[in-house]
């Protein structure tokens, strides 16, 4: 991963944090709020640094672009686990 600045990393924690009490106001256990709202961060912090190095380099600059389409696409697998989480699909079952 790419190293967050501070205040990234601020914005994304507080993210994290409103998230998790929108999902306790709807009646999440605090468990499971702080589970969702982890996943989902975890899987959209590489976005705005992708899209920003995809808007500033050439399509001949792939190798610069690729590893970090990558990452974004592995990252992916967090907002799956939400998305189950959210919708009370068996973690265990398959898509």
């Amino acid at each position: 991963m790419i190293e967050d600045t501070s205040s990234e990393f601020d914005m994304f924690e507080d993210v994290r944090r409103k998230l998790t009490e929108i999902f306790l106001r709807e009646g999440r256990e605090l468990i499971e709020a702080e589970r969702l709202a982890l996943y989902i961060v975890q899987g959209v912090r590489d976005v705005p640094k992708f899209l920003t190095l995809l808007a500033e380099t050439s399509t001949d600059e792939r190798a610069r672009v690729l590893p970090l389409l990558y990452l974004v696409l592995d990252n992916a697998a967090a907002l799956e686990k939400a998305r189950r989480l959210l919708l009370g699909i068996d973690p265990e079952s398959t898509p």
